[in-house]
């Protein structure tokens, strides 16, 4: 059986588990021998549930460099839904035991498949072309440090066959996550209470944050049980924000557009936590009780500022759930098709 650990131990042994993840992962790279992509190679990341979510940080960094690039749900791949015919195609899956990313490797072109997997002697290596392995540690049910270890794994991925320049960022990636769980630890107990509180929660970013916003989506929505929805910052704003009153709360990421619309939606008594780099001071609607400001480093890079944002959310959930009369571990509704048999 894969070894299980509880959300917040996983939370707490994320920087011994990127130590690990680096090095696992810089290990396979140099046993896989990937060829160098091309200026004009597109990538598609292929992944369901929490590594979808991730995929929005490695789109954000080939997009900057002119490569298209796309995160793509494997069941509509497998099922002919999608087609995929990327250059490149990263296939997640934590488990390696994700019946759809396999089944969607097996419609991607061979010679293009690389895994990721903290796994990779799962049924994931007999479906694609070289794997990632993250180091088999113990993970929470609701992924914790699989997810921000696979972020790193796109870093290196990245790094390593010349499409960015991100070598870096990885090897800082682990400090970073050890500095935010210090850093992040009391104004987390602030959003955590604010959460729990929540009748629903809508989660706000934009490139590389959405990858953060819609995994702490989906951890409200799987731990806290309360519905909630991840939402690109634009298309936010034509509609989906039209249904927030005092009952619910907003947590936006970004220094953008983003730092505008707190202000539109305190007077109406929504709780805002605003998560951003961003000089508070700068804020609109800085100082007002229902808005909490959470603030970044400047200048982090679109890995490592993932990371960050997404320890945060960790923090939060782990806060939140104190205020719950569940565990955060208990999931009420169990499907059996979601992952093979252990080999």
């Amino acid at each position: 059986m894969e070894p299980k650990a509880s959300f917040v131990d996983a939370v707490r042994a994320q920087p011994e588990n990127l130590s690990l993840a680096r090095e696992t992962v810089l290990r396979d790279l140099d046993r896989a021998a990937l060829a160098p992509w091309g200026a004009e190679d597109s990538a598609a990341v292929v992944a369901m549930g929490a590594s979808l979510n991730s995929a929005h940080v490695p789109v954000a960094a080939l997009a900057a460099t002119g490569r298209p690039a796309a995160g793509v749900v494997a069941s509509d791949v497998a099922d002919g839904l999608a087609v995929v015919r990327a250059g490149h195609n990263i296939v997640v899956s934590e488990s390696g035991r994700s019946p759809e990313p396999l089944a969607a490797a097996r419609r991607l072109a061979p010679g293009s498949r690389i895994g990721i997997s903290n796994f990779p002697d799962q049924p994931i290596k007999d479906e694609v072309d070289a794997v990632l392995g993250l180091g088999g540690f113990p993970d929470s049910p609701v992924y914790t440090s699989g997810f921000t270890a696979t972020i790193l794994a796109y870093a290196l991925l990245l790094d390593h066959v010349g499409a960015v320049d991100a070598a870096a960022e990885a090897e800082r990636i682990p400090a970073r996550a050890a500095e935010a769980l210090r850093g992040y630890a009391a104004v987390a107990e602030t959003v955590g209470r604010v959460l729990a509180e929540a009748t629903t929660v809508d989660v706000v970013g934009r490139g590389a944050s959405l990858t953060a916003a819609a995994e702490l989506s989906l951890m409200i929505r799987e731990g806290l049980r309360t519905p909630s929805t991840a939402f690109e910052t634009f298309q936010y704003l034509h509609g989906p924000m039209e249904v927030l009153s005092e009952d619910d709360v907003l947590v936006v990421f970004g220094d953008g557009r983003e730092l505008g619309i707190p202000s539109s939606v305190l007077d109406a008594g929504v709780r805002v936590v605003l998560v951003t780099s961003a000089d508070p001071a700068t804020v609109p609607g800085s100082g007002q009780a229902n808005l909490t400001i959470v603030p970044l480093a400047p200048g982090l890079g679109l890995f490592e500022r993932a990371v960050v944002e997404t320890v945060i959310g960790q923090l939060a959930i782990a806060a939140a759930i104190e205020h719950k009369p569940y565990p955060l571990e208990e999931f009420l509704y169990h499907q059996d098709d979601t992952k093979l048999p252990v080999r």
